[in-house]
């Protein structure tokens, strides 16, 4: 059975625009071609929807997303691939994905309100935190929430632990002989480096190798590759002998950023820099040196999110559950060994 992801793929848009087209939900942003072709082809594809001419979006059943990030972007590879694994899992179950939803689009009161106030919507998958006083609304109008990375022991959630997985990526470098690490991420939510989990992994590792923490090595590209790429540039206008030997990027695509700043400041990977980066999104095993990484089961717990959801509405649990996944390191070129055959 035809996916979101089918559609958004043939047309080249993501799956939250295909999402929301197909939802009959007002977008500026999706111009009036878009969304013919859109519908084009899901109809042509086989995908099952009712066109507005038939019945209303609003009559279908379905499940809600909301993504924290504040993308305006048409692909995101750690998001879009969750939001596939959900709508596959719902597809298979008779259920789709009613809207997908930022933190962004929730700021305005009319999409709040469309969100909490729409009795067709069984329950809300949020993908990661979002701002308190909106969390707080949502979790007050809607009866099934599942969490993804969320820290609410009230509702169900699935995660993975990315303190331990960010420590074995930076414990891989200082195991091949690096003493001095970059960290390149973000601070979400909280505007604190302490607070974000793949930061705390980078400083557990150093202290239990007994490394020093350098303040100036700390790089806070707010999650994205140009800010990543750029702050990698300019750092890289030190003199080569007070150059730190390592990069430890929060994400993928802040590390393929990174590779391209240091090649073209003339370094060379693994030799100069060695580089680690973190979801093990596809396009990482394509760079020049094959990126290493951390495996993050993304589509899978998109999947997991998916029939929690269905659990909570058919036959809940007692009480809210927990589910960890596991994650897998993925050593390769980049970083000076390659631990497992692509």
């Amino acid at each position: 059975m035809p996916t979101l992801k089918d559609i958004a793929e043939r047309v080249g848009v993501s799956i939250s625009t295909v999402s929301r087209v197909l939802a009959n939900e007002s977008n500026r942003s999706v111009n009036s071609q878009t969304k013919q072709k859109i519908w084009d082809v899901a109809r042509d594809l086989g995908y099952p929807i009712k066109s507005s001419a038939q019945e209303p979006a609003s009559a279908v059943k379905g499940i809600g997303c909301i993504v924290s990030t504040m993308q305006d972007r048409y692909y995101h590879p750690y998001f879009s691939v969750i939001l596939d694994g959900i709508d596959k899992e719902l597809t298979r179950n008779g259920y789709k994905i009613a809207f997908t939803r930022t933190q962004e689009d929730l700021k305005r009161p009319e999409i709040l309100r469309e969100v909490t106030e729409d009795p067709q919507i069984e329950g809300i998958i949020l993908i990661e935190g979002i701002d308190k006083q909106i969390y707080d609304h949502i979790k007050k109008h809607i009866k099934h929430i599942v969490g993804i990375d969320v820290s609410d022991p009230g509702i169900p959630t699935i995660s993975y632990d990315r303190v331990e997985a960010a420590r074995l990526a930076v414990a891989h470098l200082i195991d091949q002989g690096h003493r001095d690490i970059i960290f390149i991420g973000g601070t979400g939510l909280s505007g604190n480096f302490e607070r974000e989990k793949r930061y705390r992994g980078y400083k557990t590792a150093l202290e239990q190798a007994g490394l020093p923490i350098h303040s100036q090595h700390v790089l806070n590209a707010e999650w994205e590759p140009d800010n990543a790429y750029q702050l990698m540039l300019k750092f890289l206008d030190q003199p080569p002998g007070r150059l730190p030997t390592a990069v430890f990027a929060a994400s993928d695509i802040m590390a393929m950023a990174a590779m391209r700043a240091i090649s073209e400041k003339g370094y060379r990977i693994p030799q100069d820099f060695a580089i680690v980066g973190f979801d093990d999104n596809e396009p990482s095993r394509y760079t020049v040196p094959p990126l290493s990484t951390i495996h993050i089961p993304t589509f899978e717990i998109g999947v997991v999110a998916a029939k929690t959801m269905l659990q909570c509405i058919f036959s809940p649990y007692p009480l809210p559950i927990k589910i960890l996944l596991p994650y897998e390191p993925m050593f390769r070129q980049s970083s000076g060994r390659v631990s497992r055959q692509l």
